[in-house]
């Protein structure tokens, strides 16, 4: 695995690869788009287990402006917020995949709000799937969010307390690097978590990140509300595309599930006893999920 910053759509973007997706051989590459927070370095294990499993390159990408950059460059992001939101994220992602060779076939992979931006990708951009081989959309939330049990949380109670929010993780990040480790760590433990995961919540507390998340948040309350709007894409990839959900989801319950299969009833979906932050303590089923769809399209576009 690498870790590498690359520059798209203005942002420097913390980009994690196994294998080489940017070079001009022919083999398939496999995108995975994270969910918010996107910070890529919660998918390692998942990703990792991936690329074993198919033995083609990966990318995973996170969200523009969840990882911070130098101290120069940031200061100069907070003034360009307009490169944070969804509509800016969408672009962020095709900027990547301009990157890869266009010889090269792709499998996209979206976890959460990950599955949104890859249909609205293809929406702004039919023509990318003439390079797709397959989607998964990983307990996606694509439909009615501000509904959803977490989604009427965070508009009812964190929306309207922002304030609140970004002042405790401001005081947080002023802490002593030795408490906040602690903490985090306690955190870590009371969860049954592994102890490695201290770094990557850490990257999470700083108030910058939490501010752009946040605010990508609140605009997936607003903007992702019918399926209507991402028709276009669904029709368009239904028999490539495989869409997972979680039993126990609070951001894309399983009724979901069954709105989705009245609309498009060609798409291969399949409903799991896995968490929505699956990432945490289940990389390892999904990634076998996701890799026995992926195996026998490579190469098949």
């Amino acid at each position: 695995m690498e870790s590498v910053f690359i520059n798209l759509n203005n942002v420097q973007t913390n980009v994690l690869t196994w294998g080489d997706p940017f070079g001009s051989n022919n083999s398939d590459v496999i995108i995975c788009i994270t969910g918010n927070p996107g910070i890529p370095h919660f998918y390692e294990e998942f990703a990792t287990e991936l690329n074993k499993s198919t033995g083609i390159p990966i990318c995973v990408i996170g969200q523009a402006g969840h990882v911070e950059v130098p101290e120069d460059e940031s200061n100069v992001l907070e003034r360009r917020e307009h490169l944070f939101n969804l509509e800016a994220q969408v672009q962020h992602k095709l900027d990547l995949i301009d990157k890869i060779d266009k010889r090269r076939n792709i499998h996209l992979i979206g976890h959460s709000i990950g599955a949104w931006l890859i249909l609205e990708a293809i929406n702004k951009r039919e023509s990318l799937t003439d390079r797709i081989c397959s989607i998964n959309l990983l307990f996606p939330t694509i439909q009615r969010m501000a509904e959803s049990p977490n989604g009427k949380k965070l508009n009812g109670i964190v929306r309207r307390l922002h304030f609140v929010a970004i002042l405790l993780f401001t005081l947080i990040h002023s802490l002593p690097d030795a408490v906040q480790r602690f903490l985090v760590g306690a955190y870590l433990k009371l969860n049954r978590l592994p102890p490695h995961y201290d770094e990557r919540i850490l990257k999470y507390l700083r108030p910058r990140v939490a501010e752009k998340v946040l605010h990508m948040a609140y605009d997936e309350m607003d903007r992702v509300v019918s399926l209507e709007g991402v028709s276009g894409a669904l029709a368009r990839t239904k028999r490539i595309t495989n869409v997972v959900y979680g039993s126990r989801d609070g951001w894309a319950p399983a009724t979901y599930m069954d709105d989705l299969r009245q609309y498009q009833p060609e798409l291969h979906m399949k409903q799991v006893h896995i968490d929505h932050t699956f990432v945490l303590a289940s990389s390892e089923k999904v990634a076998e999920l996701v890799s026995d769809y992926i195996k026998p399209k490579i190469k098949s576009c």
